[in-house]
């Protein structure tokens, strides 16, 4: 069974999620009347700097409203990153991911082919679907599941996948219940993930956890990367790949 992640693995849309996280405290529907490479070019260049910065931290959606903090540009530790999400206000921060959260249904809805053309296929994934069509391929993703069913159609990959489970933050229990509903072992699955802390955590279970060396990632994650002996896989090394 092949489990993959889907922002940094199967796709890129550093530009899209820099657009939902900086508008996302705007009305959903002013933005609308705007093209979406406007809404783009309007962003300020220091906060695309510093979201840059943020989203190799980042595993989730809240995550990246660290990046609207002027004190993201000096983030150079995992330490450093949690400390200003730490002080965001719960209710401040569930605020933003709701607003982020309408902001990309809005453009969605109503700009679907400019908000689909900011997703881009990292090379080989497709073929790598693909290859494993039919064999209960999933995606475990902290994006919304209707955002991904919708990249997948507009890339004619929607037969390839059998599931996904969107908006998840606990990745290791999402594989777990998806061995078990196909009564296979953990052993049996082979996980794609490009941020440390979801491939190592999903490893303890016994699946055949790889980190991906093309998504987003820090030298501090590179270090734990070595310290737990975690494999990493390449890009080149997906036309071989089957699980």
């Amino acid at each position: 069974m092949l489990i993959l992640d889907f922002d940094g693995v199967i796709a890129d849309a550093l530009t899209e999620c820099a657009v939902v996280t900086y508008y996302a405290d705007h009305d959903p529907a002013a933005l609308a009347d705007k093209p979406i490479a406007e809404l783009a070019a309007a962003m300020p260049a220091a906060f695309v700097e510093r979201f840059r910065r943020v989203r190799t931290y980042a595993r989730l959606l809240d995550d990246f409203m660290v990046a609207r903090d002027n004190a993201a540009e000096s983030i150079r530790t995992v330490d450093d990153y949690e400390a200003i999400l730490d002080r965001i206000p719960p209710k401040r921060l569930s605020s933003l991911v709701r607003g982020a959260t309408a902001v990309r249904t809005t453009l969605r809805e109503q700009q679907r082919d400019e908000w689909l053309g900011m997703h881009t296929l990292y090379p080989g994934v497709a073929d790598l679907l693909r290859r494993h069509q039919g064999r209960g391929t999933s995606i475990v993703t902290a994006k919304d599941e209707a955002s991904v069913w919708d990249i997948l159609a507009h890339q004619q990959l929607e037969a390839t996948v059998t599931q996904v489970i969107g908006e998840c933050s606990d990745k290791r229990t999402a594989v777990q219940q998806l061995a078990e509903g196909d009564g296979l072992p953990a052993s049996a699955v082979t996980f794609i993930d490009d941020h440390i802390t979801n491939a190592l955590a999903v490893r303890d279970t016994g699946a055949n956890s790889l980190w991906a060396w093309w998504g987003y990632h820090t030298p501090d994650h590179i270090d734990r990367a070595i310290t737990r002996k975690q494999r990493r896989i390449y890009l080149p090394e997906l036309t071989q790949l089957t699980a």
